[in-house]
């Protein structure tokens, strides 16, 4: 059965933030020890996804005028 939500078991998006932020360096940290990518690999990747999601918000705001 699902859990009732009460306003003790709610997360904030501050704590829903910081939790995805050190699940995504502890993912990382685990990629680059056991050599499935390397630092400039996962650099080069956050390069790319910022220009998809630069291009995405451009043409949004392109098509919102």
């Amino acid at each position: 059965m699902a859990e009732r939500v009460t306003p003790n078991n709610v997360m904030t998006a501050e704590e829903v933030l910081k939790t995805e932020v050190i699940l995504n360096q502890a993912l990382i940290d685990i990629l680059i020890k056991k050599e499935i990518i390397t630092v400039e690999e996962m650099v080069e990747g956050i390069r790319e996804i910022k220009k998809e999601h630069e291009a995405i918000t451009n043409d949004w705001d392109s098509n919102m005028r």
